[in-house]
């Protein structure tokens, strides 16, 4: 069974001032950075200050599940999304599963930006995310967002 986190960010009540849709965003990452993940998910209240947008948070462990399974369940995540956003850092060009994320994303036609974590010395990024990398900070991914 795959395990799809949601975190909802905002209300959904209609705001005078937030004016903006509800939206939904994937959040994938290799392996060894699901701490960067779940720490780009579980700082919902900075969230308010930035976005227009209500919006959920989904991401997915593979925790035992067959590869083929995982990957049907985050196909249909994925291109149910308005956008994804993938943590990049030196394990993420390595890691199969977030390769196949980012290439799930690119061929679906999804927007897609790669959240720099600052944990890439040698400038490692995936190709198909070349000139798509965002800094770390609430603002620069309510841009994203906000684009959508």
């Amino acid at each position: 069974m795959i395990v799809v986190h949601k975190v909802t960010i905002g209300n959904g009540k209609t705001d005078p001032i937030r004016q903006g849709e509800h939206k939904r965003i994937y959040v994938g990452c290799a392996q060894s950075d699901i701490r960067y993940r779940e720490m780009l998910v579980n700082f919902r209240q900075r969230w308010e200050f930035y976005s227009r947008h209500t919006f959920d948070f989904l991401t997915s462990d593979k925790s035992g599940l067959e590869p083929e399974v995982w990957k049907k369940k985050v196909k249909k995540t994925i291109r149910d999304s308005d956008g994804v956003m993938m943590i990049v850092s030196a394990h993420t060009s390595k890691d199969e599963a977030a390769l196949w994320e980012i290439d799930c994303a690119v061929s679906h036609g999804v927007p897609i930006v790669g959240v720099d974590v600052g944990q890439n010395p040698d400038n490692d990024i995936p190709e198909k995310l070349e000139g798509k990398i965002t800094k770390y900070g609430w603002e620069w991914f309510a841009w994203f967002i906000d684009d959508l």
